[in-house]
């Protein structure tokens, strides 16, 4: 395989900082919270937990790439290897996404010739040159709205293109933060039972 046939795109510098800087706000944050909460158990468990969440940006970053080859189309993140013959994708719908809280960010969805969606790439890690790169490598029929629109309009104009956690951001967020404090209490009830 010659290199122009390969494309590999990483998280792009700003967007790199950014993950780093929220999640060194949140360690901090979990760190003086153990230590306001008052005695050894708390403070070993946020630390712990801050360790946990420094380690998951680290690795988030480490692992996420878009990687096009002549066969398939992938895309890698913390959780997920996506991975799509790149043979079936006929089109390509490029929307800059607007979320709460957060800036815009552009997502490429590759479509089939049914207009079914085969693989949404969140493209907030990474560039904009890197993403048209990805666009005209790809060579695809492109297009999408000529405006910004959220995960739930984007879901409504292209069904299939936005997943469960794109359509339920509340929801989703709400789970995370329960899985953090189950985490958290679970952590320190074997933190206090091991100190004594």
């Amino acid at each position: 395989m010659s290199e122009a046939d390969l494309i590999v795109l990483r998280p792009a510098p700003g967007p790199r900082r950014q993950v780093l800087m929220i999640a060194a706000v949140i360690a901090v944050v979990l760190v003086i919270a153990g230590v306001m909460a008052g005695g050894r158990p708390a403070l070993i468990t946020c630390i712990v937990l801050a360790l946990l969440l420094a380690a998951a940006a680290a690795v988030y970053l480490g692992r996420s790439r878009i990687v096009v080859t002549p066969a398939e189309i992938s895309v890698r993140g913390l959780w997920f290897h996506h991975r799509r013959d790149r043979t079936l994708a006929a089109a390509l719908v490029r929307a800059t996404v607007v979320q709460p809280m957060a800036a815009p960010a552009e997502t490429i969805v590759v479509v089939d010739v049914d207009d079914r969606a085969l693989l949404r790439i969140n493209g907030a890690l990474y560039s904009t040159s890197d993403l048209d790169r990805l666009v005209d490598h790809l060579g695809l029929i492109s297009g999408g709205p000529d405006r910004p629109v959220t995960l739930g309009q984007l879901a409504r104009e292209r069904p299939g293109s936005v997943g469960w956690v794109g359509r339920h951001p509340v929801a989703f967020t709400l789970l995370c933060a329960l899985g953090f404090a189950v985490l958290a209490v679970v952590l320190g009830a074997v933190i206090a039972g091991l100190s004594g």
